[in-house]
């Protein structure tokens, strides 16, 4: 899971104005990886009797999780844009 917490961690900074990308960098780190990796442990080991409840609690939270991060990023669309660069072409002898 490191390789992909470490590559959204980078891009998520990129959307960060300067001034505040120590804030949100603190946020990531003292935040989300303490609740993530430590209090979720602690949710879920709750439900160890009861894994159909958890795994309804564990949807309600990824449908949650995911309306949020789809209202926080607004990255403009580039649809309209072109292309310069010119595809190579690739062959098993490369």
């Amino acid at each position: 899971m490191g390789f992909f917490s470490s590559w959204l961690f980078k891009s998520g900074l990129s959307f960060a104005p300067e001034d505040g990308k120590g804030t949100a960098s603190s946020a990531y780190g003292g935040l989300g990886m303490a609740l993530g990796n430590n209090g979720f442990n602690v949710i879920g080991a709750l439900f160890l009797s009861q894994f159909r409840l958890g795994f309804i609690v564990f949807g309600i939270f990824t449908f949650a999780g995911v309306l949020i991060a789809t209202l926080i990023v607004h990255e403009p669309s580039n649809l309209d844009e072109t292309s310069t660069k010119k595809k190579e072409k690739f062959s098993l002898k490369m």
